[in-house]
C-alpha cells in the first residue's frame, strides 16, 4: 500500500504550482500517492492540467474562513487528514502552515514541513508565540533560500536550529525549457524591430523590485548604448508612476512596458540581458528563468540573490544606480561570443544546483523524511 502525501498551498498563482510540481516529482508513484491541495480558490480545469499530482483537491474556502482562527479551514483539513492518513504533509507559506499545525495537534503527521517563502514572515510576535506552541518535532521549517532559513531562526521561538532548514526553489528544466519561444518568436510578438539590444525585467511593478532605479540607470547608458531598449513584463501598483518617470526622461520610445504576459517567462530569449533591481528578494526565482534561457544577468545583492546568482551574473548594490548603469553599459559593450559563453556558464550552474535531480538529492537526504521512506506504512492516530 503507497504512502499518502499532502501538499497544501494557497491559492494556484502560477509560480506556486511549479513550486508544488517541484515537490510532486519527488515522490514515486509506486511507492507514494501525491495529494495536492488549493486552500482557496474555484476549481479550475487549466489548473488541473498543470497539476502534477495525483489528486487535486480544490477546497475553495472563503477568505474570511482563513482569517483569524481559520477554524472551518482546520476543521475541513482534518478530515482530510484522517481520511488519507498524510505520512507527510508539505505546506507553503502561513496560513496553510499555520492551519495544519493547528490539524496535526488533533491527528499524528509523521512529517510535516512548513515552507516559507517570503523574509519576515516570523516577525510578529504573535505568529512566534502561536509556531513555537504548536510545532511539535515533527515539524521542520524551511526556508527558500539560507536568507529566508536565517531569518526564521532568528525569529522563531523555542525551535532548535537544525529544525529550521533551507529548501531551494528549483526549476523543471526539462518541462520548461521547452516552452520558451525562440528568439525570432518572441520579439515578434513583443514587436521588438531591428537589431535592439533589449534589457530586460519581468516580475510585479512594486517597490520591492525597485524598477524605477532601473529606469534611472537606463536613462544614463543611453546616450552611450545607441540601439538600447529596457523593457518590462509585468503590472502593478507603481506602473503609472514608472511610466510618468520614462515620460521625464525623454525614454518613451525606449523604455518599454508591456503590461501582465500570461507565462512572461516563455519571451525571455527575445532579451539581451535580464537585470533584477530588487531591493527585497527571498529567492529570485526569475533568475532561475533567465539562467534557463541563457541570458547574461544583472541583479542586486540583497537576501537570497547571491545565493542563486554565485559567480555566474554580476551583483551590484540595490539602489546603486550609477553601479547598475555600469554593469549595463558593460554588458551592452561585451562580444556576443563573451556573452554566449557567460550565459552557458550560467546555464551549467543551474542545472547543477536548481534543477529537479539536484532537488531530489537535497530532499531526500533529510533524516526525518528517510526514516518515513524505509518505514513500512503505519496509520496515524488520534492524540
Amino acid at each position: 500500500m503507497r504512502k499518502n502525501v499532502l501538499i497544501l498551498g494557497h491559492n494556484d498563482a502560477t509560480p506556486f504550482v511549479d513550486i508544488y510540481n517541484q515537490y510532486t516529482k519527488l515522490f514515486n508513484k509506486n511507492k507514494y500517492e501525491v495529494t495536492v491541495a488549493y486552500l482557496t480558490g474555484d476549481p479550475n480545469e487549466e489548473t488541473k492540467k498543470r497539476t502534477l499530482a495525483e489528486n487535486i483537491i480544490f477546497l475553495n474556502l472563503p477568505k474570511r474562513s482563513i482569517r483569524s482562527l481559520k477554524i472551518n479551514a482546520i476543521k475541513t483539513l482534518l478530515t482530510l487528514t484522517r481520511e488519507k492518513q498524510f505520512q507527510i504533509v508539505i505546506c507553503h507559506r502561513y496560513k496553510p502552515i499555520y492551519t495544519m499545525l493547528w490539524v496535526a495537534k488533533f491527528h499524528k503527521i509523521p512529517a510535516l514541513i512548513a515552507v516559507m517563502h517570503e523574509l519576515g514572515t516570523m516577525s510578529s510576535i504573535h505568529r512566534r508565540m502561536l509556531i513555537a506552541c504548536l510545532a511539535g518535532e515533527n515539524v521542520l521549517l524551511a526556508g527558500v533560500s539560507n536568507a529566508v532559513r536565517d531569518d526564521l531562526r532568528k525569529n522563531a521561538w523555542h525551535i532548535p536550529k537544525e529544525r529550521i532548514i533551507t529548501l531551494y526553489n528549483a526549476i523543471d528544466v526539462e518541462l520548461t525549457e521547452p516552452q520558451l519561444l525562440n528568439r525570432e518568436t518572441a520579439r515578434k510578438n513583443l514587436q521588438l524591430l531591428g537589431d535592439a539590444f533589449v534589457f530586460g525585467n519581468l516580475g510585479r511593478l512594486a517597490t520591492n523590485k525597485d524598477q524605477e532605479s532601473l529606469i534611472h540607470a537606463f536613462s544614463l547608458i543611453r546616450p552611450y548604448c545607441p540601439t538600447a531598449k529596457l523593457m518590462i513584463i509585468g503590472t502593478g501598483e507603481l506602473e503609472s508612476r514608472l511610466k510618468q518617470q520614462v515620460e521625464s526622461h525623454g525614454l518613451k520610445d525606449d523604455v518599454l512596458f508591456t503590461g501582465f504576459l500570461t507565462n512572461g517567462f516563455r519571451y525571455m530569449k527575445a532579451f539581451d540581458c535580464f537585470v533584477l533591481s530588487s531591493i527585497q528578494e527571498a529567492f529570485g526565482r526569475v533568475l532561475l528563468e533567465a539562467m534557463m534561457a541563457k541570458l547574461p544577468i544583472i541583479a542586486t545583492r540583497v537576501h537570497g540573490i547571491p545565493e542563486v546568482i554565485s559567480t555566474v551574473g554580476t551583483l551590484v548594490e540595490p539602489k546603486d544606480i550609477h553601479g547598475l548603469a555600469t554593469a549595463m553599459r558593460k554588458i551592452y559593450e561585451l562580444s556576443q561570443a563573451t556573452r554566449n559563453s557567460n550565459s552557458e556558464v550560467a546555464y551549467q550552474h543551474l542545472t547543477m544546483h536548481f534543477s529537479i535531480p539536484r532537488f531530489y538529492e537535497q530532499f531526500w537526504q533529510l533524516p526525518l523524511i528517510q526514516e518515513i521512506d524505509a518505514a513500512p506504512k503505519h496509520f496515524s492516530t488520534m492524540l
